[in-house]
């Protein structure tokens, strides 16, 4: 009898444990106490809610609610900026800067052969000589290599000849690259050393630890320095793919204007700065550890100069 008692109980414990929690939309009313003001004023928007959460989006730039789910902005032009040392060695031509707008992202000698590189090389300053301390390169325009609709590739090469014929081999470096995008909400980075995506192709044989290698804030090239220094050997090392036409920038927020542990906001109050037309848009939340149900209220704010 006791086993039957404790198994009815379990049983309603059990649906009760696994019952969702619901949550009810909130209630959401919002007016402008006056909808046309003048650059520099402040609005004034009567809020009557009973939500957990409120969130208030301006409807300007990087604060507009037609944006919540991502903002793509085009790309004006994009630039390329690095620096590069080298120490020891007497062997010439070995560093070289690429572009690759056919590269067909597979990263193999197959892959890199089957695409058409631009040497664009010649349009920075490389390290003149024997240095400890990274030049800069200087910053180039590079968007007219890409082709329309498609990515650029950036691809470094190290080129070791045989070094008895040729000289011994230059250690360089390839440091603080940058990929900069230039819109109209300013300067965006593309790509910087952490976000490449290097991914190295090696040709020929390697003493153990030569050749390209990608390191915490630079690439160093070394050529072979024990069994292979008369083997020719390639390297390169090239980026992710690099959208030259828009950037993602992710969500616009909104502002957080109430908490759960805040008491009811019965009113907010805004300064618009900017003559323009605003979409002022509020978002009500009710929110348990189950599920979030959300409430929209917009209106609209005329600010004249």
């Amino acid at each position: 009898m006791k086993r039957m008692i404790i198994g009815s109980l379990i049983v309603p414990m059990m649906i009760a444990c696994n019952k969702e929690i619901k949550t009810d939309a909130p209630v959401l009313e919002v007016s402008v106490e006056k909808a046309d003001i003048k650059a520099g004023d402040t609005a004034t928007f009567n809020i009557q809610s009973d939500a957990n959460v409120l969130s208030f989006y301006s409807g300007e730039v990087l604060n507009d609610y037609g944006f919540h789910n991502g903002r793509k902005i085009a790309i004006d032009s994009v630039t390329l900026s690095f620096s590069t040392s080298l120490n020891y060695g007497t062997q010439k031509d070995q560093f070289a800067v690429f572009a690759s707008s056919d590269f067909n992202g597979q990263y193999t000698v197959e892959g890199l052969k089957a695409a058409t590189w631009q040497n664009i090389t010649t349009l920075y300053k490389l390290a003149p000589g024997n240095s400890n301390t990274a030049i800069a390169a200087g910053v180039k325009k590079i968007s007219q290599l890409a082709a329309p609709g498609k990515p650029l590739y950036i691809g470094y090469r190290f080129i070791v000849k045989p070094q008895t014929a040729n000289g011994a081999s230059k250690l360089w470096t390839m440091s603080a690259f940058n990929m900069s995008g230039h819109t109209k909400l300013g300067v965006q980075t593309l790509a910087d050393h952490k976000s490449a995506g290097w991914r190295i192709i090696a040709q020929g044989q390697h003493d153990p630890g030569r050749g390209a290698v990608i390191q915490a804030a630079q690439l160093a090239f070394y050529g072979n320095n024990k069994d292979f220094m008369e083997e020719y050997t390639e390297d390169w090392v090239i980026t992710k793919a690099v959208n030259m036409e828009e950037v993602e920038l992710g969500p616009d927020w909104g502002t957080g204007i109430k908490t759960l542990a805040d008491p009811p906001l019965k009113a907010y109050r805004y300064r618009f700065t900017t003559p323009g037309t605003y979409t002022v848009t509020f978002v009500a939340s009710n929110v348990n550890s189950d599920n979030e149900s959300k409430t929209v209220r917009q209106v609209t704010v005329k600010v004249t100069p």
